[in-house]
């Protein structure tokens, strides 16, 4: 029996992305509070160039901040026939709600030399990418949960031009 209602969600940050974003956060702080205590209205292109190294730095930091903030959430309501993917950045939540595709497969594949990932393809030739990861037998897991949760198949695609179907 195939569920109502799935959630495939990062969950929560390792420990040390915590720390790194928290590094990040702190670096982009510090860079504002140096660019407007130490701000000076001047014609001098020198000092505006060092100036701007502060904004520059901070916007560096924030994005690192962002990376290591962000977490994806896919929900799928299968009774109503909807999904949404959800982006959460702090107490920020975007996505909205759509209609579902036909759901085909689930594959795993290598991506590069030691990444796996895990997608759900559906009608079209589209999919959504769930996870992503370094170890291939997590992944080939992940890829047989969901398969069976969605009671969808699920292709091993982890040896290129060796594609095949996984009895579950």
């Amino acid at each position: 029996m195939k569920k109502e209602e799935v959630i495939i969600s990062q969950g929560n940050r390792p420990f040390w992305h915590n720390i790194m974003a928290a590094f990040f956060y702190t670096v982009a702080v510090f860079c504002v509070i140096f660019f407007f205590f130490n701000f000076e209205f001047s014609l001098n292109s020198e000092y505006a160039v060092r100036q701007l190294d502060y904004i520059d730095i901070g916007a560096f930091a924030l994005s690192g901040a962002f990376y290591f903030s962000l977490i994806q959430t896919y929900y799928f309501d299968f009774k109503k026939k909807m999904y949404k993917h959800e982006s959460a950045y702090l107490i920020f939540r975007l996505g909205k709600w759509k209609e579902m595709p036909l759901l085909e497969y689930i594959s795993v594949f290598k991506k590069e030399e030691g990444l796996y990932e895990v997608n759900l393809w559906h009608l079209g030739n589209k999919h959504f990418k769930i996870y992503e990861m370094f170890d291939e037998d997590e992944a080939m897991n992940v890829g047989k949960k969901l398969a069976t949760t969605l009671q969808i198949d699920l292709l091993d695609a982890t040896v290129a031009n060796d594609s095949k179907w996984i009895d579950l």
